[in-house]
């Protein structure tokens, strides 16, 4: 579930776009050298947080993370990229880390207008949700595609799910991480929108709408809105919004953020497990240190 460097690398490669024809300026009467096509960019972030939140929930059973990344943007606009973060093993069964890798393309409308196509992989090496019977243990391993556009500060994007969502189906997967403590499984986890068989989760969309105000003095503030769909398990289903606010100081960015949804009634948000009792989708404060180079 890589988060913000998704975005970042959409704005970073729409700075990076060659100019079109139509864009330039009229030739001047003495020839001139063409001016060279910008260079491929490589950089690096590592980050810190308090609590690793995506799309409203907490990723870490409610325990600070340590995360970075690599990405490449080339001038025509593909990019590919690796990030990575720890993960509790009580939240995500046998994992200790989760790895995404992703790749797209960054196209430019005009100098206000650009789009995104994209590909994720999101991954829990080791990771398995167990079940009672082994042969229905199935990894998170979820497999996406991303389909994104950003008009000035107003990004907009759909994140598809090509793959069962985190390997949730009807075929009696009921992972431990979401059993309510007391022998009882998961609202929503365990419990289908029908009786049919082999119902699958694939084609879950998360649809989200961001925001950015510049606030002068490398101050920045971003609304988000986002709504999380899971086919075939609607009781899964939440909304989530966050205020962030984020100041750069000295080559570091230092954050903020408030996050809250309404999909704090479910289980599979609400976990019972080894003598802890966290709510993973309500109120979270999150403050966080980041540096790229």
């Amino acid at each position: 579930m890589q988060k913000s460097k998704l975005l970042v690398a959409v704005l970073g490669a729409l700075c990076a776009m060659p100019v079109f024809a139509e864009d330039a300026p009229a030739a001047a009467p003495v020839a001139a050298a063409a001016a060279p096509a910008p260079a491929p960019a490589v950089t690096a972030n590592v980050g810190f947080t308090t609590d690793y939140v995506f799309n409203g929930i907490s990723q870490n059973f409610r325990t600070p993370a340590l995360q970075g990344g690599f990405d490449y943007i080339a001038a025509n606009g593909l990019y590919l990229g690796t990030w990575s973060s720890n993960v509790s093993g009580n939240q995500y069964t046998n994992a200790s880390m989760e790895l995404d890798i992703y790749g797209g393309y960054n196209g430019k409308v005009n100098d206000d207008l650009g789009y995104q196509l994209g590909l994720m992989n999101v991954a829990y090496p080791g990771g398995k949700a167990f079940n009672s019977t082994p042969d229905v243990s199935k990894k998170w391993d979820t497999q996406e595609a991303i389909l994104g556009a950003t008009w000035k500060s107003l990004n907009v994007k759909l994140t598809y799910t090509v793959s069962d969502w985190y390997g949730i189906n009807n075929s009696g997967f009921a992972p431990v991480m979401w059993a309510a403590g007391d022998g009882t499984t998961a609202t929503g986890a365990s419990t289908a929108d029908s009786s049919d068989a082999n119902l699958s989760s694939k084609g879950s969309t998360y649809v989200e709408a961001n925001y950015t105000f510049d606030l002068g003095n490398d101050l920045g503030l971003a609304l988000h809105a986002g709504h999380q769909k899971i086919v075939n398990f609607s009781k899964l289903d939440y909304t989530d919004y966050k205020v962030a606010i984020s100041k750069l100081y000295q080559g570091f960015t230092y954050g903020l953020a408030f996050t809250t949804t309404n999909g704090t009634d479910n289980s599979l948000y609400h976990v019972k497990l080894n003598g802890d009792d966290k709510v993973l989708s309500g109120n979270i404060l999150a403050a966080s240190i980041s540096r790229s180079f």
